[in-house]
């Protein structure tokens, strides 16, 4: 298998595996990170390069937002019209290909990521240490068969 395909394969399994919380952390870093690197491609006039990170962060904004169920209140309401804040500032950045749209964007990006971090992180400290199943020297689970 091909290094890339084999990188993939992981990711893939990695993103199915995944918790909600950590996916969308997932999602704002890769968001940020594309943004990031349109900036960097903005300086050496790669505007192809520009475009296509931008347009890829967008996607991953958009993303974002058709996940938020909308029936869950005010929050989803305010998330909603951040991430299209968010998409407002990627689409002007893109159309005049000015880098301050971008650093505004990924610094507020930065931040809902961030919240997003505490967030399921307390929520995981509250849940507490999920069991693990109970594994023998061969290497499979220990089944109870009591009724």
């Amino acid at each position: 298998m091909a290094p890339t395909a084999s990188y993939g394969a992981y990711k893939r399994v990695d993103i199915e595996t995944t918790s909600q919380g950590k996916l969308i952390v997932m999602l704002f870093n890769g968001a940020i990170q594309r943004a990031e690197e349109a900036r960097r491609r903005m300086e050496k006039d790669d505007l192809l390069g520009v475009h296509k990170n931008l347009v890829r962060s967008q996607e991953i904004i958009a993303e974002l937002r058709s996940a938020l169920n909308m029936n869950a209140g005010e929050i989803a309401i305010n998330l909603d019209r951040i991430y299209e804040y968010f998409h407002h500032l990627l689409v002007k950045a893109n159309i005049r290909k000015d880098p301050k749209p971008i650093e505004e964007c990924v610094r507020f990006m930065t931040d809902l990521r961030n919240t997003w971090e505490e967030l399921f992180a307390t929520m995981a400290k509250e849940e507490g240490p999920k069991p693990q199943p109970r594994v023998n020297t061969h290497g499979s689970q220990v089944m109870n068969l009591k009724g």
